[in-house]
């Protein structure tokens, strides 16, 4: 091992005389101030560095001796060409801990540089701490707090900050539920897409009529899948239908040029499955059809980036956010929805099926994010189609049932638990 003493101005000085003079690999032991100059002890492990080749000196070639007889020549001992010199335990925990001091030097000055910038703005740094603390990531973090004066108060620049990050939510557009068309939904198992294909049925009803709106199912894979839909559908008063394959699909096209909506519900496939299926990709090219992309606001970063990057092959055009209410850290979500280029169209945060199915809103959500849940909460809206009455006066008289049975609930069909005034 080679130990150097080294007297620099600063730490920066020394480290670059460290470089220079013992490589890389070197690892710096202790650093003391002493008369105003900065003393460092670096030590590198030889071992660890290549033997330098040793120059070749040109001599004269011996005299040539006679040759011997072959009895006189001795046997040379075999020496297998894969012999290596055995490890001393010594040096081998040396290393070890020569690794782990070079571990600690770099986490040490890491933090150094993060002490330093939140020294130089110790606003950006608060504000960084809280969002992180939210949940968001902290390049994000920095990012949104970049440009942010630090003359400014702590309640200025907060709200400048939640402005920032209302307007970098990317949301979407889609004419789809005003002109009519095919629109399918798209996702992983256990998002709720079952239940946003009735909510957006539903509210189709509420706006435009029971004829304009029909159910198709695709899901062959989850039992009962059908019965599901098909109750919805008796209830709401509206058809549907189960067909065997995408192909099948061609032939609906046909109904949804008179302004119909035509809502698809497709089987859910892990994050694996939906890359190598590439759902619609054999039928897009004879119909016109629109796929969004469910996802759950629980699932973990990084499961949520896989899932967004396997549904690319179905080719959805926006995104529908569900389970909101459920997760503990709204930001980790957002930071996700952020980094790509699908935008949010709605979003549902409770098991009521029309109170809490909503258009996208970024600055509650933000607002909600951000914990801010007094200012994040909705102020009582005007009056809604009640799900109960929606439910029963779409439902035939011969089909309506009353007395002991009590009347049928909409909500308990679907795969919520079921609602306080439901009844037996």
């Amino acid at each position: 091992m080679s130990v150097r003493r080294y007297t620099a101005r600063d730490m920066r000085d020394a480290m670059r005389q460290v470089r220079e003079l013992q490589g890389p690999d070197a690892v710096i032991l202790s650093s003391r101030r002493v008369d105003g100059m900065l003393e460092v002890i670096a030590a590198l492990d030889e071992g660890d560095q290549a033997a330098a080749p040793t120059p070749t000196v040109p001599t004269r070639s011996p005299r040539r001796e006679p040759e011997r007889a072959p009895e006189a020549r001795a046997p040379r001992p075999a020496v297998p060409a894969t012999a290596t010199l055995p490890t001393d335990p010594e040096i081998a925990a040396m290393r070890r801990e020569l690794c782990d001091l070079r571990s600690l030097l770099v986490q040490h000055q890491n933090a150094s540089e993060s002490a330093r910038w939140a020294a130089r703005h110790p606003l950006a740094a608060e504000l960084v701490t809280r969002l992180t603390d939210c949940g968001f990531t902290e390049k994000l973090a920095r990012s949104l707090a970049g440009g942010i004066l630090e003359e400014t108060s702590v309640e200025s620049a907060w709200s400048r900050l939640r402005a920032r990050l209302s307007a970098a939510i990317p949301t979407a557009q889609s004419p789809v539920l005003d002109q009519g068309g095919m629109l399918a939904l798209v996702g992983p198992t256990g998002v709720g897409k079952t239940t946003t294909l009735a909510r957006l049925a539903l509210r189709q009803i509420r706006r435009m009529g029971r004829d304009s709106v029909s159910l198709v199912s695709l899901d062959r894979q989850r039992i009962g899948a059908y019965k599901q839909l098909q109750a919805f559908g008796q209830m709401a008063g509206v058809s549907v239908m189960l067909l065997e394959n995408e192909h099948e699909l061609a032939a609906l096209s046909s109904r949804a040029g008179d302004g119909r909506l035509i809502l698809i519900d497709t089987a859910g496939h892990a994050a694996r499955d939906a890359a190598e299926r590439r759902l619609f990709a054999q039928v897009r090219e004879r119909i016109e059809l629109e796929t969004w992309l469910v996802i759950a606001a629980t699932h973990q970063s990084m499961v949520l980036r896989q899932v967004l990057e396997a549904f690319q092959s179905s080719e959805p055009s926006a995104l529908v956010l569900t389970k909101v209410d459920e997760t503990e850290q709204l930001g980790e979500t957002l930071s996700v929805l952020m980094e790509q280029r699908l935008g949010l169209i709605f979003y549902s945060d409770g098991q009521r099926m029309t109170e809490d199915f909503h258009k996208v809103d970024t600055l509650y959500l933000t607002r909600l994010a951000l914990q801010e849940r007094a200012h994040a909460m909705r102020a009582p809206g005007g009056a809604r189609t009640s799900l109960d009455g929606l439910a029963m006066n779409a439902m035939p008289a011969s089909t309506r049932t009353t007395g002991e049975q009590g009347s049928m609930v909409l909500e308990s069909v679907l795969p919520f638990r079921t609602p306080a005034h439901a009844t037996a």
